[in-house]
């Protein structure tokens, strides 16, 4: 009899125990980098609610990129699953980025080039997405450290494609070294 009461204690010790932490589902959104601002080199938001990440294989080599050079700026990320290519872009052209500026996202071209502009350019295996004067987006730098060339902002967009078409991009970050 004691090795019986035993046993169920020591069994019910062991199933109290148990995480069911495994099955919770993540939300979306907590599957996005956080926002820091150390240069982490990394980058993600939500495409249509979906978290977009860079993932799989890039023909670019690495499945994040940024450039800057004091008047040019893009972000890039790459997501191949399966491979279903799908690629992410957000440019600022012509002007010195500052914090704390929300910097509007409306063209996807502009002819004159030597005036500011930005936009974003998303692509699926099955269309091309772009913002324009009524489907825009906003970029904004939180930080920019010169000395350890560090750039992290935040940003969102509507994209569409010519069938019209919406993509939304939310909760947009960024912590890269350039």
């Amino acid at each position: 009899m004691k090795k019986i009461i035993l046993f169920l204690m020591v069994a019910c010790t062991t199933f109290s125990c148990c995480n069911n932490d495994d099955n919770k589902t993540i939300a979306e959104i907590d599957k996005l980098p956080p926002l820091t601002t150390t240069g982490t080199n990394k980058a993600g938001c939500l495409v249509n609610g979906v978290a977009f990440l860079p993932k799989g294989y890039s023909p670019n080599g690495s499945n994040t990129q940024v450039y800057y050079d004091g008047e040019n700026f893009t972000l890039s990320i790459t997501e191949n699953l399966n491979g279903e290519l799908r690629n992410f872009l957000l440019a600022y052209k012509n002007e010195l980025l500052q914090e704390g500026i929300n910097y509007q996202l409306t063209e996807n071209f502009n002819t004159n080039l030597q005036t500011p502009f930005g936009y974003v350019f998303f692509t699926d295996s099955n269309s091309e997405f772009n913002t324009n004067e009524t489907n825009y987006g906003e970029l904004k730098i939180v930080n920019h450290n010169y000395e350890e060339a560090i750039i992290s902002g935040i940003f969102w967009a509507d994209a569409i494609n010519n069938d019209g078409e919406k993509v939304e991009i939310r909760e947009g970050r960024f912590d890269m070294k350039y």
